[in-house]
């Protein structure tokens, strides 16, 4: 049987990935339209723009959200390094108080269920050069079947 921490790396590694298929469709969509509408593509301005302009899912752990909302309700604040970050735990704790206003019966879990269940992100919480890097390398790789020219 795998340890805790183990299954949270996989979990989170899992996550990212999901996260990472759901920015190359986004990043692929607006190529295409990019190129439907003959614009000339600079492929930094794009991927800037489609960090700005998606709507992702949240990909994060429900007892990791959990436990970060709690600590934002505490301390008042968001322990996260990057600023990026903490802009996204900061937006999730808007929508999960949203939700208690709403439903004033509802738990702080049960609204945490909502959020991350039906709740978009207002943007990618990545930094360009991930997005940059990221969807190089796998454009690169795809170029023999045209996914990403």
């Amino acid at each position: 049987m795998k340890n805790s921490t183990t299954q949270m790396a996989e979990e989170r590694r899992h996550l990212t990935r999901l996260r990472n298929k759901e920015l190359l469709h986004d990043y692929r969509q607006a190529l295409r339209e990019a190129y439907d509408n003959n614009l000339s593509i600079n492929r930094r301005e794009l991927v800037k723009r489609v960090l700005l302009n998606g709507r992702p899912h949240y990909y994060v752990n429900f007892d990791h959200a959990y436990n970060v909302i709690m600590h934002i309700n505490s301390k008042n604040e968001v322990a996260k390094k990057t600023k990026l970050k903490q802009e996204m735990w900061r937006e999730i704790y808007r929508k999960v108080k949203a939700e208690q206003e709403r439903h004033p019966t509802l738990s702080l879990s049960a609204a945490l269920t909502r959020v991350l269940a039906s709740e978009r992100a207002s943007r990618y919480y990545i930094s360009e050069d991930y997005a940059y890097k990221y969807l190089y390398h796998v454009c690169r790789e795809s170029r023999k079947v045209h996914d990403c020219n």
